[in-house]
C-alpha cells in the first residue's frame, strides 16, 4: 500500500482483513470510495457498513450515490430496506416503486417488506406495483401463499387476459386456492380466459347453462390441473388414456374400497344434477363396484340418490363440488379383475 497508495483494490482487501478480524473497516472503505467514486458496488458496501456502525448520514449518502451511479435493481432494493429499517414510509415507497420498475428475478423479499409495512393487497396493486407481467405473476403467487387470494380476482383476470405459458403455474395455484375455499366464480373466470387463449386444451365452462364438466369425453389426456381430471396411482389399479376413453386395469388385488380419480366442478348452488358415465368391460367380468362419490372441497360428503343405471341424483349444496370416481367391492363378490373402459362422463343440470 505504501508502494501504490492510489490503488483502491488494496484498501478494499485491507477492509476485508479488518472486517474478518472484527475491527472497523469503515476508514478503509471510505478511502476506497474516494479513490473509485464511480463504483456503485463500493458505495453500496460502504452504505451498509456505515448503517451497521450507526452512521446513518454516511449510510444514506452512499446508498443514494449508488442508486445514482447504477440503474440496476440492487441499489434501489437496498434503499428500500434502509428506509424500511428507518421507518421512513415516504422514502420507502418511493424507492420501492423504483426497485420494482427495474426488478428482475425473485422480488419476494421486497414484497415481504411491503406487506409488513402495509398489508393491503389492493392498495399495493394500485399504488406500488408496475404493470409488468413478471411482477404481477410473482405478486399473485405471494398473495396465494399468504392466504390472501380472496381479493386477487382482478389481478388474476388481468394476468390471464394476456397470459403466456410461464403464467400458468401462478394462475392455476390461484384457482386451486379459491376452489378449496369454495369459490367457483373467480377460478371459472380465469379458467375460461386460459381456455379461450388456447393455453388450456378444454372448452370454457358456464355453470348457469349446465356446462360444468371438463373433458367428459376424454378427448385428451387428463391434465391434473384446475378443473381437469386428476388421477393418482391407486394400489392395484393402472390408469391409461387413449383418445375418447379412459382405461382402468384392475389387478384383483386393489383395496375393497378406494378412490381412483376426481374432478372439481363449478355448480349452481341449490340446483339439481344427475351424474353418470358410460363404461364397458374389455376383458373383465361386468364392471360392478365402479361408481361415484361426491363431496365438498373441504371433504364433507354430499347426499345423493343412486339410480338403477348407476347414475346419481343430487342437489348441490355449494358452488364447487368434487366428483370422485371410486371402486367399492360389492358384498359377496370377488374383487374386480381385468380392464374397464370409460367412454364418457356426463353431468346434467335439471331445468
Amino acid at each position: 500500500m505504501r508502494l501504490a497508495p492510489a490503488a483502491p483494490s488494496l484498501y478494499e482487501r485491507l477492509a476485508d482483513l479488518h472486517e474478518a478480524q472484527g475491527s472497523d473497516p469503515l476508514p478503509d472503505l471510505e478511502r476506497v470510495a474516494s479513490l473509485d467514486p464511480a463504483n456503485a458496488g463500493l458505495r453500496m458496501r460502504l452504505g451498509l457498513r456505515a448503517e451497521l456502525a450507526g452512521d446513518f448520514p454516511l449510510a444514506e449518502r452512499n446508498l443514494l450515490a449508488a442508486a445514482t451511479l447504477s440503474r440496476l435493481y440492487q441499489p434501489r432494493y437496498l434503499l428500500s430496506e434502509y428506509y424500511f429499517r428507518r421507518q421512513n414510509a415516504d422514502s420507502f415507497w418511493r424507492w420501492t416503486r423504483a426497485a420494482f420498475d427495474t426488478a428482475y428475478g425473485d422480488v419476494s423479499p421486497l414484497l415481504e417488506l411491503c406487506w409488513c409495512l402495509r398489508p393491503d393487497g389492493a392498495w399495493m396493486e394500485q399504488h406500488v406495483l408496475p404493470p409488468r407481467p413478471e411482477i404481477a405473476r410473482q405478486y399473485l403467487v405471494f398473495l396465494v401463499r399468504r392466504g390472501q387470494a380472496g381479493g386477487a380476482r382482478n389481478l388474476a383476470e388481468r394476468i390471464a387476459a394476456s397470459a403466456r405459458a410461464e403464467d400458468l403455474p401462478a394462475l392455476l395455484a390461484y384457482g386451486d386456492s379459491r376452489l378449496v375455499a369454495g369459490d367457483g366464480d373467480a377460478p371459472t373466470a380465469v379458467w375460461n380466459l386460459l381456455c379461450r387463449s388456447g393455453l388450456l386444451p378444454d372448452r370454457p365452462l358456464d355453470p348457469a347453462r349446465g356446462l360444468s364438466l371438463t373433458n367428459g369425453d376424454f378427448r385428451h389426456a387428463p391434465t391434473g390441473i384446475g378443473f381437469g381430471w386428476r388421477f393418482g396411482n391407486p394400489s392395484g389399479i393402472a390408469v391409461s388414456h387413449s383418445t375418447g376413453e379412459l382405461r382402468l386395469q384392475f389387478s384383483g388385488r386393489q383395496p375393497e374400497a378406494c378412490s381412483i380419480g376426481w374432478q372439481l366442478v363449478p355448480l349452481v348452488r341449490g340446483a339439481r344434477y344427475r351424474l353418470g358415465f358410460q363404461r364397458q368391460a374389455v376383458d373383465a367380468a361386468p364392471a360392478r363396484g365402479l361408481g361415484w362419490s361426491i363431496e365438498e372441497p373441504a371433504g364433507a360428503p354430499v347426499e345423493t340418490v343412486q339410480l338403477p343405471d348407476g347414475s346419481l341424483d343430487f342437489v348441490s349444496p355449494a358452488a364447487v363440488l368434487r366428483l370422485i370416481l371410486v371402486y367399492r367391492r360389492p358384498p359377496g363378490e370377488p374383487r374386480l379383475e381385468g380392464t374397464v373402459a370409460i367412454t364418457g362422463v356426463h353431468l346434467e343440470m335439471e331445468r
